[in-house]
């Protein structure tokens, strides 16, 4: 998980307080949540503004975590056998369609409920599965809610638990795992991915006997991709040494061990993989120090608790550090719902394009309930190369942008006026879209005088300069569709 990076960010993780010289703005709500979650519309920012940052962050966690959970759809907990009798038919096709679904409401979930959306689908490039090889739209579904039902709670009932999920036995091969034959995957997942960091804590001995203590779990409740249950005549009932511990240890027993014997580790191995997600892929000595290892001892305090390391975390100065911002390359499913959230627009109803998110993702390298590997998304800098920046600016402003043209031009026009608090000053208005798409203006001044020169570019010159222009005038929503193709084109436009 170590980089070779060095961070620039040295503020502590103390709780930032607002001050004339570090107020509370726009610009760090709209960092915070397109972290925290997948961007912020702009009539959403003046609420944040009127709470301290404390108790907004506050407000965002709680309330993501008081969410109803996903409705399961009826065919979600049923066993194969049973589709017939409650109408259903499965069959290769039919299972592929309902794989579909199960996508599609996992990136619904990402566009309606940002900030629960995110953790769960952080979550999911943690304990991942891999839906086309398990194959089954029922595990497919379960393992995502177990995902959402777990993202801000309790870390070892969430590893407890994601070790016996279907989609995980399957995936991992726990369902082979037997007395005769235990199948390390599982194992080694535990330690390597999921608890501890490769090589960190443990040693290939550990992994043979923890892979004989998760045999057993291998019977089928109801036929094939029916609920799996454990069945004692496939378990290891000889003693095994786990972390020089030795008895008749099962599945409960060894996450007891884990936690028990390698507590800190856990701690500090999650608490870095939380940054480097929410804050900055670059980590070095003086970042462990000062900010993971402290997060980990929270972390313990708490009970493995996960919203307070989160709060902690998202409340620090370090967090709202300006170094911190713009330093992580979009996830193809971040650049496009945060577009979608930051512009407002009617892309149409979400059964009208939602084909169109998922299958740009997927061309983007980004296939939702697929990783290529049991390691996830490699992320930040994998996603971009010389080929995918284009593609990802053409996306928006090609597809994405045209979706919105037919459902209704006079939007572009409604998003200058809202952001810009119907403005009549060009650069002012210019200024503004920046601002709600990217956060702030672009790094690079050339960038966004460039931008002030392509929204005026469709307008006489003579109207800026005697004051005539408003947002009024009929060319307007062209002026602002020119101006968010060029933005979005922008390489700063790739960072969050």
């Amino acid at each position: 998980m170590s980089t070779n990076y060095v961070s620039c960010n040295i503020s502590p993780l103390t709780e930032y307080s607002p001050s004339p010289a570090n107020p509370w703005d726009a610009v760090k709500v709209r960092h915070l949540h397109n972290r925290i979650a997948f961007g912020i519309n702009t009539s959403s920012v003046a609420n944040a503004l009127t709470q301290s940052p404390s108790a907004y962050i506050d407000a965002l966690i709680d309330g993501a975590m008081a969410l109803a959970p996903t409705v399961a759809p009826p065919w979600a907990p049923l066993d194969p056998a049973d589709y017939e009798a409650n109408g259903f038919t499965y069959g290769e096709d039919e299972n592929r369609q309902l794989l579909d679904e199960t996508q599609y409401t996992f990136i619904k979930e990402l566009i309606d409920n940002g900030v629960r959306g995110r953790l769960t689908f952080f979550w999911h490039n943690h304990f991942v599965t891999i839906a086309h090889e398990y194959g089954f739209a029922g595990y497919a579904f379960r393992y995502y809610l177990a995902l959402q039902r777990n993202s801000f709670g309790n870390f070892r009932t969430f590893i407890t638990e994601m070790g016996l999920d279907n989609a995980m036995l399957k995936f991992l091969n726990g369902f082979e795992s037997t007395v005769v034959s235990p199948n390390e995957n599982y194992a080694r997942e535990l330690y390597e991915l999921f608890a501890l960091g490769e090589g960190n804590g443990y040693t290939e001995d550990d992994i043979v006997e923890t892979s004989r203590a998760l045999t057993g779990y291998n019977e089928y409740v109801n036929g094939e991709n029916s609920n799996i249950i454990f069945n004692e005549a496939n378990f290891d009932i000889e003693d095994k040494t786990i972390f020089e511990q030795t008895g008749n240890w099962g599945y409960t027993d060894v996450i007891a061990i884990l936690f028990d014997q390698k507590t800190e580790l856990i701690a500090r191995y999650i608490c870095e993989k939380i940054y480097i997600n929410f804050v900055s892929p670059e980590v070095d000595d003086v970042i462990r120090t000062n900010i993971i290892n402290p997060l980990g001892a929270i972390f313990i305090s708490n009970n493995f608790e996960i919203a307070p390391v989160l709060k902690t975390l998202f409340k620090s100065e370090h967090f709202f550090d300006e170094k911190a911002r713009n330093t992580i390359i979009k996830s193809p499913l971040d650049l496009i719902i945060q577009f979608i959230t930051a512009t407002g627009f009617n892309f149409g109803e979400y059964d009208m394009y939602k084909e169109f998110v998922k299958n740009a993702s997927r061309v983007f390298d980004q296939d939702i309930m697929n990783p290529p590997t049991v390691f996830g998304w490699p992320g930040d800098r994998d996603w971009i190369n010389s080929g995918t920046i284009t593609f990802r600016a053409g996306f928006l402003s090609d597809d994405m942008l045209t979706l919105a043209r037919e459902q209704d031009e006079e939007q572009f026009r409604q998003f200058a006026i809202d952001v810009s608090g119907n403005s009549n000053d060009a650069d002012v208005v210019t200024k503004d879209i920046f601002e709600a798409l990217m956060g702030e203006v672009p790094y690079t001044l050339d960038d966004f005088e460039t931008g002030i020169d392509i929204f005026k570019s469709s307008v006489p010159s003579n109207y800026f300069e005697d004051d005539i222009w408003t947002l009024s005038f009929e060319g307007v929503p062209l002026q602002v569709r020119d101006l968010i193709e060029y933005i979005v084109s922008l390489p700063d436009y790739q960072l969050k």
